[in-house]
């Protein structure tokens, strides 16, 4: 009987994942059923069934999987740039938006429409949201220590409070998301990128942009 190599392995997870986010992104978490997978993916109940138990399971890699790239992308952020300075907070957010769209599970557009199935899924699962919220704070606090150096250059205003401007960050990514789900591959993802780096960008020499308070 030949021997199943690991890349043999990995490259069947990716296709069963590829199908099921394919699946939870037209129909949802709960709306889809083992069935509509293993039609999605071509393959018997038994093929997929030794490599994920469960429903459940695939939401779990998939979530994972993503979270992986979360925890990836936010250990850039204390990664000094050949220069030795640390990132701009404008300049990580739009490395991170970069990232996302070359992420290898499924499309731009199908890990945008399983984000507001996964808050829903967040608050059915205590594990999934511990891990959720792990993530995303691990990213937050990226965001926070990137504003302080930033702070400390002087290419932000001194008067923003780091922690709540990490989360003005994270809002910004949440909404792209959002609108990415909405209006598909209408929403120029890159243009976003500019957008945002701009707005939270002082320039050199110019006065803080100051918020009322």
């Amino acid at each position: 009987m030949p021997k199943v190599t690991e890349e043999h392995v990995a490259a069947r997870r990716r296709q069963i994942l590829s199908a099921a986010l394919r699946c939870f992104a037209r129909q949802g978490f709960h709306r889809t059923t083992m069935q509509d997978i293993f039609r999605e993916a071509d393959l018997s109940p038994g093929a997929v069934y030794s490599y994920f138990g469960s429903k459940d399971e695939l939401i779990a890699a998939i979530i994972a999987a993503m979270m992986g790239f979360v925890a990836e992308t936010a250990a850039l952020f204390s990664q000094p740039l050949p220069d030795g300075r640390l990132r701009r907070p404008g300049q990580a957010l739009a490395e991170v938006i970069e990232r996302y769209q070359r992420f290898e599970l499924g499309t731009v557009e199908e890990r945008a429409r399983i984000f507001p199935h996964l808050v829903g899924e967040q608050q059915r699962n205590p594990q999934l949201n511990t891990a959720v919220r792990a993530g995303i704070e691990r990213l937050r606090a990226g965001f926070e220590t990137l504003a302080r150096t930033a702070q400390e250059r002087g290419d932000l205003d001194p008067a923003l409070e780091p922690v709540h401007f990490a989360r003005l960050c994270i809002s910004l990514l949440q909404g792209a998301l959002l609108q990415v789900g909405l209006y598909g591959n209408e929403l120029d993802l890159d243009g976003y990128a500019r957008a945002t780096t701009t707005l939270i960008r002082q320039p050199v020499g110019s006065q803080a942009i100051r918020v009322p308070a």
